[in-house]
């Protein structure tokens, strides 16, 4: 398949939600769920970056205020918000209480700015990378193989608490990283204290 006819084939899979209905399952995004009911439990904003038209965002209904961001084809529900832009080009009042960013810098030819201005956005950052693919395993992915020192590289500091999600049966391409950032406090501990404050399911 040709580069433009592989980007339209993207787009139509984002655009219909086939994206989503093929990865639904997937082991990590139990746990991204998880994450955001422990660390975003008493968050009253929330932003995703690089959504993907992927509906994740409607499981915060906690969360009054819900914005998904994509280049072509942000979430739209009637509780989530969507924008289809730039994070470059965007601007907001203050930044969110929690921002998510899912399996996207591994795609950005200069994932250091990207990530620095994501770092802008949200008060809690958390983002998830594929964790060791192997370089060309994935014709989308332009920064593989990413593992923890490259995120930290991009952010320009380590995160306040990193996990990798291995996926079952997935082989070398189903590990992938959470990373979590505490803007204005560094050297935050995340760990029992947010567990016991997670939302109740």
């Amino acid at each position: 398949m040709s580069e433009p006819a592989k980007a339209l084939d993207d787009e139509s899979m984002y655009a219909s939600g086939g994206y989503w209905r093929r990865r639904a399952d997937l082991l990590y995004y139990q746990y991204f769920r998880f994450i955001v009911r422990c660390i975003g439990h008493d968050a009253r904003s929330m932003i995703d970056v690089g959504s993907g038209n992927a509906p994740y965002l409607d499981w915060f209904d906690w969360i009054p205020e819900r914005i998904s961001i994509d280049l072509a084809n942000p979430y739209r529900s009637a509780a989530v918000k969507g924008i289809e832009g730039n994070v470059f080009e965007l601007s907001f009042e203050r930044p969110f209480d929690l921002l998510s960013c899912m399996q996207v810098l591994e795609h950005v030819p200069e994932p250091e700015p990207f990530a620095r201005r994501l770092l802008e956005l949200g008060r809690i950052v958390l983002v998830s990378v594929p964790h060791k693919w192997p370089k060309g395993s994935n014709p989308g992915h332009v920064n593989d193989p990413v593992d923890l020192n490259a995120v930290t590289r991009w952010f320009g500091r380590k995160p306040n608490y990193h996990l990798v999600v291995q996926e079952p049966f997935a082989g070398r391409k189903g590990a992938r990283l959470f990373a979590i950032f505490d803007v204005a406090n560094p050297e935050r501990r995340f760990g029992s204290a947010e567990r016991k404050a997670r939302r109740p399911a």
